[in-house]
């Protein structure tokens, strides 16, 4: 019993004191905990989940937009809900699955301006007494030195059993945890998203490989099983939901849910959406929960197990998402953040410099705008390349020309992508728009009425587009056309490369040096493999160039000149014109009015 204490008084301990004494005191204390039997009768537990925060710690806006001051939701709302399910409770479970270091200024200021303090995420994670946290995919973006810090401050383990550190052939986070609460154990298993090779450049996860989901799940879930002798097992995987009947890489949580064996709650995260569903995985009924993005809704599962003999013989959950809109903030919670808040918010509202003209994202899927050509101006002057690739990253912002503060130049990019600079033939170059605007355009125009691969969405409501948005990329510094009335793969004809300097033939032999973003350039999207046929391992040896992150070379560019211009460089066009241009028109009123 005093080998428990010590377990759980050490949990409080600084860092330091857990790596030096981590590896004694476990054993020791696993070993005490683990003697005793439990007793015969029934157990309850409640695990929550929060998933996708993408840095939404705070009720408040950075900067007021119109009459809205504060968020719908938020962690502070989550805050309150879980002071009520602790109340009088300690048989409660607090873990988060992932995609919580990208997305917010707050966890900007934490991974780039203030590097010295304690980490916003870790701080606020520590305060509502997580206790197990799961590796996203945005959580690799931020660079090894941010996420490494992490795992140093965070009271809780940061999990992803398949990332594996291939210098030592074991997981570079830890893989699992086991929580004990009043004789019950619980392991958690977390995994992270294996597709991340496909987003990410490769030196923000160097040395770590990504194996897939369920095999490493079903590996790990026997290791646990066999030597840790848990009661209830949970998986918690940065995976979307997908489909039930197929093993798919990046959203196979359905999949795990109702096929693989040994678990007995799969928590899931990644593709935002918000459900609470159950599975017949053989005879048992596991439940599937997932709470959206950005703390707009708990996930909760109710569980219980009766015990006979000191092994469970039944175990029964109820699974339900909790709406965190109209849930009062927990006021204690934001005033102990009250001065972080106002630290980001100092630096969200500083003044950056002027935009000579208005700009509108919504612009770009109808022909060439002045955001995305703001965007393509500036990355071919930053790199000094051919051609440049860009999409609408903020499905439908708008800047209003005057005086920028930084919050703006999160509205323009709101990702952290790096510019790359990689080479390309005409043919592939050709060949990745005429992917790009496979996805864009709706496959028969004409006869469908459509200029956009567009749909209603799941209520029968809102007009959406089928494929992300934000692989939408157009080209410029060359001249092109792209022919609705033609099928996939036909669209696109290149007039001419645009040059003041060279030859403005546009050669489909010949080599160019094309920008993009370190998202594009390490797969993100498929437009190079699947687009262009290069193949994932060329992909390394196209590269020409790295420089800064596309944000920071924006805040340059305002440093250096005081101003930008969001100018239309009219290079490329929607033919014939008279048909475009009267889908265009009723599309945009779908999507936009």
């Amino acid at each position: 019993m005093q080998g428990c204490l010590i377990y759980y008084r050490y949990k409080k301990m600084k860092r330091y004191f857990k790596l030096l004494f981590l590896a004694s005191i476990v054993a020791f204390t696993l070993l005490s905990c683990s003697e005793k039997k439990l007793e015969d009768g029934t157990y309850t537990l409640e695990v929550y989940a929060t998933n996708d925060l993408h840095g939404r710690f705070f009720d408040s806006l950075y900067v007021s937009k119109e009459n809205q001051v504060v968020h719908p939701y938020s962690l502070a709302s989550v805050a309150t809900t879980m002071n009520q399910a602790r109340e009088n409770n300690d048989n409660v479970l607090l873990i988060d699955i992932g995609d919580h270091l990208q997305g917010d200024n707050a966890v900007f200021y934490s991974n780039f301006i203030d590097t010295v303090s304690m980490h916003i995420f870790a701080r606020v994670m520590n305060y509502l007494n997580y206790d197990a946290v799961v590796v996203g995919n945005h959580d690799i973006e931020p660079g090894q030195y941010v996420y490494d810090k992490v795992i140093a401050e965070l009271d809780a383990p940061y999990l992803a059993a398949n990332a594996i550190n291939t210098n030592t052939g074991k997981p570079y986070f830890e893989p699992y945890k086991i929580i004990n609460r009043n004789g019950v154990k619980v392991a958690v298993i977390g995994l992270t998203n294996p597709n991340i090779p496909n987003w990410l450049s490769p030196h923000l996860w160097k040395d770590i490989e990504f194996e897939e989901v369920v095999p490493s799940l079903e590996y790990w879930v026997k290791e646990v099983r066999e030597k840790e002798k848990p009661h209830f097992v949970i998986a918690a995987i940065h995976a979307g939901l997908g489909d039930e009947e197929g093993n798919d890489k990046e959203n196979p949580a359905r999949y795990v849910a109702k096929n693989v064996k040994g678990i007995d709650l799969v928590l899931a995260g990644h593709d935002h959406k918000v459900t609470a569903e159950k599975f017949m995985n053989g005879d048992k009924e596991v439940w599937l929960l997932e709470g959206g993005s950005r703390a707009a809704a708990l996930s909760r599962a109710s569980i219980e197990l009766t015990v006979k003999d000191g092994a469970v013989v039944a175990t029964n959950v109820t699974g339900e998402s909790l709406n965190m809109t109209g849930v009062t903030p927990d006021p204690v919670y934001l005033e102990f953040f009250r001065e972080d808040f106002l630290k980001v918010k100092k630096f969200t509202t500083r003044e950056v410099g002027m935009l000579n003209n208005d700009i509108a994202s919504r612009d770009a899927y109808f022909g060439p705008s002045a955001y995305i050509d703001m965007i393509h101006t500036l990355q071919l002057d930053a790199s000094g390349a051919d051609v440049s690739f860009a999409a609408p990253l903020s499905f439908d912002a708008k800047i209003e020309n005057g005086m920028l503060i930084y919050q703006n130049l999160f509205d323009i990019y709101p990702f952290e992508n790096q510019l790359y600079v990689i080479e390309m033939t005409g043919q592939e170059i050709k060949d990745y728009l005429e992917f790009s605007y496979g996805m864009w355009l709706n496959p028969d125009p004409v006869k469908n009425g459509h200029l956009l691969n567009i749909g209603l969405d799941d209520k029968g409501k809102r007009w959406r587009f089928k494929e992300p948005s934000y692989n939408f990329d157009s080209a410029a510094g060359i001249k092109y056309e792209v022919d609705v009335t033609k099928k996939e793969g036909e669209r696109v004809k290149i007039l001419s490369k645009v040059s003041l300097v060279n030859d403005n033939v546009f050669n489909m032999g010949a080599t160019y040096k094309v920008a993009l973003t370190s998202y594009r350039a390490s797969g993100g999207g498929y437009l190079l493999e699947q687009g262009a046929g290069i193949s994932k391992e060329e992909l390394n040896g196209r590269l020409v160039e790295r420089l800064s992150d596309i944000r920071e070379l924006l805040y340059i560019h305002f440093l250096e000149h005081g101003f930008i211009d969001g100018l239309k460089l009219n290079h490329w066009k929607f033919v014939p014109q008279d048909v475009a241009s009267k889908l265009a028109e009723k599309d945009y009123k779908l999507m936009f009015e």
